[in-house]
């Protein structure tokens, strides 16, 4: 058995933890209070870790040799020792690309609540994205993550967020208060924070952050070697 650390109170962690103990893997999860420091990241491998789970994500410690994914991001969850040193993954952003893939391939979105740019480059599997921002340099610095053929409107005013969400098949919201007034019947909801039950109901359906814990696990699995 190899221990794995895990940092942070992400309800993923114990999503993770029901995983390994039902697939039987040879990893010993367990929590720990803090992150170590970055200077002890190197050390993983003399201390018999599989890995480190971070959460929040944080950007990547120096000498970090990043995967494409966190490199897009500028984000990393997960660390792990390996060939010539220490490496990193976002798991979370590839969960929600792959999450994305399988059930929105090709649909148009509607980004509204919290702006998480670090987000933004793994809605690559959607058709177009519209952002409902706080400001028009959020808005046009989050769609400059995305592809040029994916980029769609920037809305500041409810009035434009209306309009662009007529275009939309799925409403991604990243926290904070929802606008309910930008839903519609025929719209699908995923939300990447918990939010408030009520008005839930005046969508098709309802995708909670939940969703993409089985495509995370996997992500984080095979970038500790145990692919399912």
């Amino acid at each position: 058995m190899k221990p794995l650390a895990l940092v942070g109170d992400d309800p993923f962690w114990h999503h993770f933890i029901a995983g390994v103990e039902g697939f039987r893997l040879p990893l010993l999860p367990y929590f720990l209070e803090e992150a170590p420091p970055p200077e002890a990241l190197a050390g993983m491998a003399l201390w018999g870790l599989a890995g480190l789970g971070l959460f929040p994500a944080q950007s990547p410690p120096k000498g970090v040799r990043l995967e494409a994914e966190a490199q897009a991001a500028g984000r990393v969850d997960l660390l792990w020792p390996g060939p010539g040193g220490v490496y990193g993954q976002y798991t979370l952003g590839v969960g929600l690309a792959r999450f994305l893939r399988d059930r929105f391939l090709g649909a148009r979105a509607l980004w509204t609540g919290r702006m998480r740019p670090e987000l933004a480059p793994f809605l690559r599997g959607l058709a177009q994205v519209h952002v409902l921002a706080p400001s028009r340099a959020e808005g046009e610095a989050f769609l400059a993550r995305l592809s040029p053929a994916v980029r769609g409107e920037v809305a500041l005013r409810r009035e434009e967020a209306q309009a662009l969400a007529l275009r939309a098949d799925l409403v991604v919201h990243g926290g904070g208060a929802l606008p309910l007034w930008a839903l519609a019947p025929y719209h699908h909801l995923l939300l990447l924070e918990a939010a408030p039950t009520r008005g839930l109901d005046q969508v098709e359906r309802v995708y909670p952050l939940e969703e993409v814990f089985p495509h995370r696990m996997r992500a984080l699995l095979e970038a500790l070697g145990y692919p399912l």
